[in-house]
């Protein structure tokens, strides 16, 4: 494997992946090197949240090791390897394994999971899960567990707490927000969402938020901001993502939330670009498989393409994993001064627009409007 390499890529998630693929199809003779902190074995993301209920262990998720993925796609991988600083003028990457020159590099660092603010002795030992590492150690913990308190209420954790009840394990969910999934999907769907948890045995307490977590004979007691106490065997908390952006920052590559990129998934350095979890275009940060897809081929026809292919930042189409009712949903990008407006509704089966200024910038579907979702998007976001 080259320490100089035409296309260095850092991180191995799916965007470090991708990015990879689409270089590759784009140049067949390209050195490509990719670091990885980890393993880097190959897994799909979103398997993490719905695992359980198709008894899968975690050795059961990874498709390929990174050597495995590596030789097929004709590249050079360094695992286990941290990176530690980048020289951007000298185009070098310094790491625990060496030092890698490049001529392109790619930032596909990710993102890490939020950890709420709780005091306690033991608020250290709240898990959270972001890849197949911690999912592994979760795994372990859950092992004759037969109630886990879960610490969020958006996507992921709505997702996880429908898996643990299907593989039996009862569930506390406490959520800070007045529903579920607050900040994507509107307060109607979220009423028959959280109608069919709760015949499921999920037990909700809304408008509440862990304060104190301390160490008990059976486990923890926790305390919330409104004086409930709640017994816990395992703690998980999903309350979100923050992109991983010290090592750019580091090498003076601009910042916000997430490294910021142009629409060919540039930084404001040249030939350094990044994608994924980390990356953020236009104000927004994107932590989706579909917006990746095409970041990659923007970034791809930019370095050794014909510049053709643009990232452009549009509402994503988001199918939940939530077996007790089938929705989807694209949020609009920036829910301002909008509103929710119910188009359709019989039964359980209802559809919404977000409008602003009578104009349609987002859609929510339940139960069998599902199946008209991507038509839908279509309509609204091809030109």
């Amino acid at each position: 494997m080259s320490n100089k390499a035409d296309v260095l890529i850092i991180g191995s998630g799916y965007a470090g992946w991708q990015a990879a693929e689409a270089i590759r199809k784009e140049n067949s003779d390209a050195v490509i090197t990719l670091l990885t902190a980890d393993d880097g074995m190959v897994y799909p993301k979103p398997a993490l949240s719905m695992a359980l209920s198709q008894n899968k262990t975690p050795d059961d998720l990874p498709e390929a090791t990174a050597n495995q993925k590596g030789a097929e796609l004709d590249l050079g991988v360094k695992v286990r390897t941290k990176v530690m600083s980048i020289n951007t003028q000298r185009k070098k990457v310094m790491t625990t394994t060496g030092s890698f020159s490049y001529k392109k590099l790619i930032l596909a660092t990710g993102a890490k999971a939020m950890a709420p603010k709780v005091e306690g002795d033991a608020a250290h030992e709240i898990v959270t899960i972001n890849d197949l590492t911690a999912y592994k150690k979760f795994y372990k913990a859950l092992k004759g567990v037969q109630k886990v308190t879960l610490i969020g209420g958006g996507l992921i954790a709505t997702e996880l707490a429908e898996d643990l009840r299907a593989f039996g394990v009862e569930v506390d969910m406490i959520v800070r927000g007045s529903h579920l999934m607050s900040q994507i999907m509107p307060e109607a769907i979220s009423h028959n969402l959280e109608a069919k948890l709760r015949e499921r045995g999920v037990n909700l307490i809304f408008n509440s938020e862990v304060k104190e977590m301390n160490k008990s004979e059976n486990g923890y007691v926790l305390k919330t901001d409104q004086g409930e106490t709640f017994d816990a065997q395992l703690v998980l908390a999903a309350i979100g993502i923050l992109p991983n952006i010290a090592l750019a920052k580091k090498a003076k590559v601009e910042t916000n939330l997430g490294i910021c990129i142009d629409a060919n998934c540039q930084t404001n350095v040249q030939d350094v670009y990044a994608v994924g979890d980390c990356a953020e275009a236009d104000g927004v940060v994107q932590a989706y498989l579909e917006p990746i897809r095409r970041q990659v081929k923007a970034l791809a026809s930019h370095a050794y393409g014909d510049s053709s292919e643009r990232f452009e930042v549009l509402p994503t189409l988001i199918k939940t994993k939530t077996p007790s009712l089938s929705i989807m949903l694209s949020p609009p990008l920036h829910a301002t001064h909008g509103q929710w407006e119910l188009n359709m509704n019989v039964g359980e089966n209802q559809r919404l627009h977000y409008t602003v200024d009578g104009e349609v910038s987002g859609f929510a579907l339940s139960g069998e409007f599902v199946t008209s979702a991507n038509k839908l998007y279509k309509e609204l976001y091809s030109a």
